[in-house]
């Protein structure tokens, strides 16, 4: 599966940073920085002004700033200084990230959510990272992997057997709308399954008898769910896919019990072009043989003479 490199945390702490006058120095440690025993700068932002009142206590910008950069410092510190060292290698290697590029990583790392404003909004409420953010963290990451791979050779036999073992990856998304009823025993499951046999409408029974709370009071609809849907039972996914549109199929057991459905619906979706599968293959591929995310970073700040210049933000 596919190497994720990651970036650092949200770079939440960048404007604060970008306030600070660092003194010098110099000794290598193993991030690749350079840093030496120096007393920490002043704050050109930070003063004594209050931001903050608590009863008869006043915080200040100055305990803030020394707050944020005793806790999240280092880390930011050297978030900001990789941006700039594999910024500094693209350039002069004459390797860039394409809109396009970065549209489709978008949609890659957005699958899943009902759509990418829908995914935005859950990297704000999860991780506290704008769509601004999120954009300029995948802008990195692609940026590092093309730095990692533009030596790689790949062939295309490589490619093909990468796409063999790999194949359901690429397969095209499959959707099933469906209703469910679900109940506690098995035998009250197939009392139901009577039921419906005899005519009963499916709605009304859901509504009465399923302890599935986020159906039930809908008479069972639980609208779009994908094939590989991690939060939905595997039993009722395998049975849906052999199922017509109409049919009512169960009792099927699942966490919560036993579930019988009905399928209202399917669609299927080619999210790929076979060129931009054969695309990610060779990618996935390239990734593999080359050096680890972590060690290139290293290996570009000790090249881009990286310094910490301030003792107290030293890794």
């Amino acid at each position: 599966m596919r190497e994720t490199i990651r970036h650092l945390p949200p770079l939440v702490l960048m404007a604060l940073l970008a306030t600070l006058m660092i003194a010098s120095g110099c000794t290598k440690d193993d991030q690749g920085i350079v840093s030496e025993d120096r007393e920490p700068s002043k704050s050109a932002a930070g003063g004594d002004d209050a931001v903050a009142t608590v009863g008869q206590s006043t915080i200040t910008r100055q305990q803030l700033l020394e707050r944020l950069l005793a806790s999240y410092g280092s880390q930011t510190l050297r978030s900001m200084m990789l941006a700039k060292a594999v910024s500094e290698e693209a350039a002069a290697a004459g390797i860039e990230v394409t809109d396009e590029e970065l549209e489709q990583e978008i949609r890659s790392i957005s699958q899943g959510y009902e759509d990418e404003a829908e995914f935005y909004r859950s990297m704000e409420e999860q991780l506290g990272m704008s769509r601004e953010d999120v954009r300029e963290d995948a802008r990195y990451r692609l940026l590092l992997e093309k730095l990692t791979t533009y030596r790689v050779q790949v062939s295309p036999e490589e490619v093909e057997r990468y796409l063999e073992e790999h194949w359901a990856e690429y397969q095209p998304l499959r959707k099933y709308r469906l209703s469910k009823i679900v109940v506690q025993t098995e035998e009250l499951g197939r009392g139901l399954m009577e039921k419906l046999g005899q005519g009963d409408d499916f709605a009304e029974l859901a509504r009465t008898y399923s302890i599935d709370e986020f159906t039930s009071d809908q008479g069972g609809e639980a609208g779009w769910i994908e094939s590989n849907d991690p939060f939905e039972a595997a039993s009722v996914l395998e049975q849906a896919s052999r199922m017509g549109i109409g049919d009512v199929a169960g009792p099927l057991p699942t966490d919560q019990g036993f579930a019988i459905i009905r399928l209202e619906g399917v669609s299927e979706e080619k999210i790929r072009s076979d060129e931009d599968i054969r695309l990610e293959a060779r990618r996935q591929v390239a990734l593999s043989k080359s050096v680890p995310a972590g060690e290139m970073e290293r290996a570009l700040l000790e090249k881009h003479r990286a310094v910490v210049l301030d003792r107290s933000l030293a890794p």
